[in-house]
């Protein structure tokens, strides 16, 4: 009979397990979605001429490792796939918080990447067209 309720409850609790690991999964999407839009809106918000460097400075990547861009200034709207190493130069539009608003222009394709970096992973320069 302890056999029988022994098994039992690792049935449930496995059961439980994967009932728990099913409701994750559901509630990723809607998460991911709501933060994707909670960081459209604060790049909406935080964007803009408003507060820029005039004229925007130079900058370059520090630290170690990758420094990722932001689609806004909070951790939550990191874009995996886009970095820069140590040693890239950014032009710097605009501070805040603890974030700059910069442009990336790739040497070798002439592309421009606009994003938000941390400013730990900076070292300002002097400004751009300027004496």
């Amino acid at each position: 009979m302890a056999m029988l309720v022994r098994d039992s409850s690792i049935k449930c609790q496995r059961a439980a397990i994967i009932i728990l690991a099913l409701c994750a999964n559901l509630a990723a999407p809607h998460t991911s979605a709501a933060s994707a839009q909670g960081c459209q809106r604060l790049a909406k918000n935080t964007g803009g001429p408003d507060g820029n460097f005039r004229p925007p400075l130079s900058a370059t990547v520090t630290g170690s490792g990758r420094a990722y861009f932001y689609s806004a200034p909070a951790s939550r709207c990191i874009s995996k796939h886009t970095f820069l190493i140590p040693g890239d130069t950014v032009t710097v539009y605009k501070p805040y918080k603890k974030w700059y608003q910069v442009m990336y222009v790739n040497g070798k394709s002439g592309e421009d990447f606009e994003a938000w970096l941390e400013e730990g992973r900076l070292r300002l320069g002097g400004p751009l067209g300027g004496d």
